[in-house]
């Protein structure tokens, strides 16, 4: 998800005086340009931000703003309506709005101008039933071995304490969460104020790795295949090279389509899907071929869309597509705080918009480590999980279908057999199979380099103990 708000003071004091002051003459044409594109963006995020983290998943308000949207301040105004469960942002006194709803417990959706959004019927959802944070050992699952695991106590707090600590003001780590899982026993998690084991915190791009698993079910269920293209009316002419791309090619980012990643471009393509478009999937696979289809390597948050679209189509039942998630892998492994929100036409935001407590990422992250296994059950394909720590052609062995890889470069400090699901400011689920272990950080990071995944995984793991 993109850094929305990057511009100087001085750009945004220059865009009010354009509204306020008029004084618009006495702007550049690419400046009133930018700063036009910072409003919208800005409102449409703050809008969503707010109603999710709000309405959804019971987070202060201010807090959201003082940090989330930090960035935000002084330009951009909010309204939260907790009744009607709408939120509300604008800019320049009106003139550039921006607007999420609440879809009862399905998350929020940002509506878009002149379109309609899709409502969602609420899911019938068990409830959380453990609120308390644990200070000795629990077992997450029932695959859990018979007694926890031998662990450095000390070295194991330490290293917790520290991804909590704030050494720099100017770049803040705002670490939110963290569990650590050994043997399938919770041997260490610790919240921020405000925090739960109950609340739910986005993902953002680690909802590609549960999309994932969606995929695999769904190809296991033969909804989909895994070497077919898609059945996309934008692919539907014949002379279209874009039907030679598989669903494959789609989990590996090996699409060759176009796709401007960029996270402080408000330009990007990621920022208008993200923003402004009422269907994501859509915009996505509307995007040219520029790369050799099934050989190029080009991470897309559009791709991912793209394959969520594919799965709707599919299914060609929305009340069916929309419980898809719920019914087929988040009820079956425990995920009760989790869901994953739609845009306006009512396409899961599969690449960002995935949302669980710590504890219930930690679940997703077992359920690889186990192979797809959750008490006894076979909830993935069982070569599935392998598929995903294959590397794709192009990446140097640094992705595989929708999970990084710890390739020496990359994560040079960490098992060569650890993979990881990772998202926009610090997100991270760390799988280690060689020490049985999943490790998961949430937070709010604005600075890449204030958390750095290598060095952090690396520092809890000299606490266990590896496994035969």
């Amino acid at each position: 998800m993109p850094r929305l708000f990057g511009r100087t003071v001085q750009n945004r004091a220059l865009g009010v005086s354009v509204v306020v002051l008029g004084t618009a003459a006495a702007l550049t044409l690419p400046l009133a340009h930018k700063t036009f594109n910072l409003a919208r963006a800005g409102t449409a995020y703050s809008a969503k931000i707010l109603c999710s983290g709000v309405l959804m998943a019971g987070m202060d308000a201010n807090r959201l703003k003082r940090e989330d949207l930090a960035l935000a301040q002084g330009l951009i105004q909010t309204q939260i309506d907790v009744n009607r469960g709408v939120v509300h942002a604008w800019a320049f006194l009106g003139l550039v709005r921006g607007k999420a709803v609440r879809q009862g417990n399905l998350g929020c959706s940002q509506a878009i101008a002149n379109t309609k959004v899709v409502k969602l019927p609420d899911q019938r959802r068990e409830q959380p039933t453990n609120p308390i944070v644990q200070t000795t050992p629990w077992k997450i699952s029932s695959d859990a071995a018979d007694i926890p695991p031998r662990i450095n106590r000390n070295k194991l707090d330490k290293a917790i304490r520290k991804a909590f600590e704030e050494a720099q003001a100017s770049a803040p780590k705002r670490t939110r969460a963290i569990v650590v899982v050994q043997d399938g026993w919770v041997i260490a998690e610790r919240y921020a104020d405000g925090i739960t084991p109950e609340t739910p915190l986005i993902g953002w791009s680690m909802s590609k790795s549960l999309t994932h698993a969606l995929i695999g079910i769904a190809v296991e269920n033969g909804q989909l295949r895994l070497n077919e293209p898609l059945s996309l009316p934008e692919w539907g002419n014949n002379k279209d090279d874009r039907q030679k791309i598989t669903l494959d090619h789609l989990l590996r980012m090996n699409s060759g389509l176009r796709f401007d990643e960029r996270s402080r471009s408000l330009d990007s393509d990621l920022v208008q899907m993200l923003t402004q478009e009422a269907n994501t999937g859509t915009f996505a696979s509307k995007q040219p071929l520029t790369g050799r289809v099934g050989r190029d390597w080009s991470y897309s948050s559009g791709t991912t869309n793209i394959l969520s679209r594919g799965l709707r189509l599919a299914i060609n039942n929305d009340p069916a597509y929309w419980s898809y998630p719920y019914e087929e892998l988040f009820e079956p492994i425990g995920m009760n705080t989790a869901y994953l929100e739609t845009d306006a036409s009512g396409n899961f935001v599969a690449s960002s918009l995935g949302w669980a407590s710590a504890r219930d990422w930690a679940r997703f992250g077992l359920l690889y480590l186990n192979q797809g296994v959750w008490n006894g059950l076979q909830i993935l394909p069982k070569s599935w999980v392998q598929h995903a720590v294959t590397s794709s052609k192009g990446s140097k062995k640094g992705y595989g279908a929708h999970w990084w890889l710890s390739s020496k470069r990359r994560r040079p400090d960490l098992p060569r057999d650890s993979y990881s699901a990772e998202g926009y400011e610090g997100q991270l689920i760390l799988v280690v199979p060689s020490y049985k272990t999943v490790i998961v950080r949430l937070g709010q990071t604005p600075k890449r380099s204030s958390f750095n995944p290598n060095k952090f995984g690396a520092s809890l793991l000299s606490a266990l103990t590896p496994k035969e």
